[in-house]
């Protein structure tokens, strides 16, 4: 016969159960967090890069309209912006600060993020001003000092 108050058996059981019971608890909750941080923090600094590279072309265009002006005439180039960058639009804007500096400013429609690039020292020559929104089709950048 059995002796029902025998639970020697029984400690190895609620061990097991235990300790499974707490891994996959541990294991469900490293799986929820880590999804943020394996696929969303990858993706924000590839954007974010994606957004830099723009303002630097534009920059760039920018810096060899200033050293290619000429003193009575018109520079027209295109300017190649991709119409989304990681899903995301956003507006270029182009601004005087005050006489010397321009600013090359990126803001992202739908995110938090808004890039700014100084060109310094060309606002003199080349004063530079207006915007443009990347889903509006084709863009340029005009010089005319006529």
């Amino acid at each position: 016969m059995t002796d029902l108050k025998d639970n020697r058996a029984v400690s190895f059981s609620l061990e097991y159960i235990m300790i499974s019971s707490v891994s996959i608890i541990l294991f469900l909750s490293v799986i929820t967090l880590s999804g943020s941080i394996l696929l969303d923090l990858p993706t924000d600094v590839a954007t974010t890069q994606q957004f830099n590279d723009v303002g630097n072309g534009i920059g760039t265009k920018l810096i060899m309209f200033y050293l290619i002006a000429p003193e009575n005439g018109t520079l027209n180039t295109t300017l190649d912006m991709p119409a989304a960058i990681g899903g995301h639009t956003y507006m270029v804007k182009l601004s005087a600060t005050n006489t010397t500096d321009q600013r090359v400013i990126i803001d992202a429609d739908d995110i938090d993020l808004n890039i700014s690039y100084t060109i310094n020292g060309i606002g003199a020559s080349i004063p530079i001003n207006g915007e443009t929104h990347s889903a509006s089709g084709k863009h340029r950048l005009c010089f005319n000092n006529t």
